[in-house]
């Protein structure tokens, strides 16, 4: 429904009441005395006002107006309520960029399906150590144990990153269950481990990271959160190992129908993720599972 239209219907009821208060008038005044300036009558742009509070608007972006039936329509007029239905967001170029680097941090490091009422500390930290390796390697150190070499990176660091695409709350306590690092070979996982207020796993390398995400729509839930549908796409690898790192960050400012003809891309799967959104409009994780 459009806003000019919702004006026409306050304006026709507007008339109507001015025809039964006037006919009021006419009866009364004969045994009254009714006056026209008597009667009280609700200023229209009060009216308006309180019609336009139905309309909302989701962060980076515009939202896209949704057909109300004329049978809605009829039960807000006789209710007098006001039915706010949930809309699709309409990315701009700024809040599309937004979003693809927003989940491209999941997919790149083929993160696997979460929850934030069921996820571990592990997983947290794992989406840490891969992140920092792909996009702050200068936040991570190297140290030996034994007969073993660690990456390492602090407590505060991990947390900055947990606050930043989570929607979850990180201490310091969450990590003094994890097991100390070992010194030797053995059965043991990778990590993470804790100790000294640091976040240690065995080293690795040789990892290639070229898939993205590219979001296809973006649903207001109208409660603060939104559901984003996305689609995975890997970069040809002979094209991504001879990029650097703004021709790798070009990949996120694709729409969905310019990401679907490049030819150096090839989808992998699809997604789905949910998040809620700070004053900010910056986006944190509630749960997130690819296909």
């Amino acid at each position: 429904m459009y806003k000019g239209d919702k004006t026409m219907r306050i304006n026709d009821k507007l008339v109507k009441l001015f025809a039964l208060s006037a006919s009021a008038c006419l009866v009364l005044g004969v045994f009254a005395g009714c006056k026209a300036e008597d009667v009280e009558v609700t200023d229209a742009s009060e009216v308006e006002e309180s019609v336009s509070e139905e309309e909302t608007q989701g962060p980076q972006a515009s939202v896209a107006s949704s057909e109300t039936s004329e049978e809605t329509e009829s039960s807000e007029e006789s209710s007098g309520n006001v039915v706010v239905e949930p809309d699709y967001i309409v990315l701009d170029s700024e809040g599309q960029k937004y979003a693809n680097t927003y989940i491209t941090n999941f997919v790149e490091q083929y993160f696997y399906d979460f929850d934030r009422e069921s996820y571990s500390v592990d997983q947290l930290l794992d989406f840490v150590h891969i992140h920092l390796k792909i996009n702050a390697s200068e936040s991570i150190s190297y140290e030996t144990k034994g007969d073993l070499t660690f990456e390492t990176f602090t407590v505060d660091k991990a947390q900055s990153v947990i606050s930043k695409y989570f929607a979850v709350y990180f201490t310091e306590e969450d990590c003094k269950a994890l097991p100390t690092p070992p010194e030797t070979y053995g059965d043991q996982p990778a990590g993470p481990y804790y100790e000294d207020g640091k976040i240690w796993y065995e080293a690795a390398s040789g990892e290639s990271y070229y898939l993205i995400g590219i979001v296809d729509s973006v649903f207001n839930n109208t409660d603060g959160t939104l559901t984003i549908d996305f689609t995975i796409y890997s970069i040809d690898y002979e094209v991504y190992s001879g990029l650097d790192m703004d021709g790798i960050a070009a990949y996120y400012a694709l729409t969905p129908e310019a990401a679907a003809a490049d030819p150096t891309l090839t989808q992998t799967g699809t997604g789905t993720a949910t998040v809620t959104i700070a004053q900010s409009g910056d986006y944190s994780l509630i749960s997130y599972s690819t296909n």
